[in-house]
């Protein structure tokens, strides 16, 4: 018997110690990620910015850049879930522009340098409704809308309620939410500890950058500067808040319900080396959408646009183009 008690004092003693290292370590962990948040996010919205204007959406500044001919066929991109926003578009905006068609990048509410809405409500038929809003700002009627990751889910969802936007569609690596596992989520819910996580994670802090390679199939196609586009937005004030907002933002879509009433022409590109969203579920949403094309994009992950950015920017080009040659 008093071996058996003497194992089981080890064992919790052992199991107590490591309890205490782990509290240890989270308590470090917070306090430093609380010191880089607060050291980090010092930008206003307009700090670098050397292009583009905003726009004023509900009494919210929201920002987006023009490239091509006013005259062309309009094509509007659409970032997915990340803080920095329309950068990820820094060479599709460009050579689409050069195809001859107008190109629209739009920064969503809470990304890029569009402002920091600290209230829930960052659901996607909010930023659908933003979006809308915008685009008739912008005199923009039936354009190709450009859709990456999270972002497929807005354009989906003002397809669905407002086609007079969208005359066409393209999905690229289409997810219709934030793919931020549970248990991320629910830190980032917390009001106190939830920004240091976000900061570390999502925005800007020691886990960020490694989280970003993981969009690329190969992490050597990264282009040189892509660090300097995607930073500068991580680094505003408020954007680590802003992203608990999001994680607290009720679901307010009704997609993948009304996926069958859009029926304009679609197309969806997938990078084979896609770790964040499955041949299937694209496959799954194509048979839901009816009139969709899906197309495989050898040597390339998430970040397809940037990864194989030929291939993407000519098949986009194309396919807006289709209707009006």
């Amino acid at each position: 018997m008093k071996p058996l008690i003497g194992a089981v004092r080890l064992i919790w003693t052992f199991g107590f110690a490591a309890l205490l290292v782990v509290a240890v370590a989270g308590i470090l962990l917070w306090g430093y990620a609380l010191v880089g948040l607060g050291a980090w996010e010092r930008f206003e919205l307009e700090e670098g910015v050397q292009a583009g204007d905003w726009l004023w959406i509900d009494g919210q500044p929201i920002y987006y850049d023009e490239w091509g001919p006013e005259n062309g066929p309009t094509v509007v991109l659409v970032h997915g879930y990340a803080v920095e926003g329309s950068s990820i578009w820094q060479t599709t905006s460009q050579e689409l522009g050069g195809a001859g068609l107008r190109v629209i990048a739009l920064d969503l509410r809470g990304f890029g340098r569009s402002g920091r809405d600290l209230t829930p409500d960052y659901g996607l038929r909010s930023q659908a409704d933003m979006l809308a809003k915008a685009l008739n700002e912008l005199y923009v009627r039936e354009a190709t809308l450009v859709g990456h990751g999270w972002g497929s889910g807005v354009v989906l969802q003002l397809a669905a309620e407002q086609p007079q936007f969208v005359g066409r569609v393209v999905l690229l690596a289409p997810l219709l939410d934030d793919g931020l596992p549970p248990l991320w989520r629910q830190v980032i819910k917390l009001p106190h500890l939830g920004p240091a996580v976000a900061w570390a994670v999502s925005s800007g802090g020691p886990v960020w950058r490694a989280s970003h390679i993981q969009n690329f199939g190969n992490p050597e196609a990264i282009p040189r500067g892509y660090w300097d586009w995607v930073s500068p937005p991580t680094r505003i004030q408020g954007t680590a808040e802003a992203l608990r907002m999001m994680a607290l933002s009720p679901a307010d879509d009704n997609l993948p319900d009304t996926l069958s009433m859009i029926d304009m022409p679609i197309l969806m590109l997938l990078g084979q080396e896609d770790h964040r969203v499955s041949q299937e579920s694209v496959e799954e949403m194509a048979a839901q959408l009816g009139d969709a094309q899906m197309v495989l994009v050898a040597g390339a992950g998430h970040a397809l646009q940037i990864e194989q950015a030929g291939e993407v920017n000519a098949r986009i080009a194309d396919f807006a183009l289709r209707g009006v040659r």
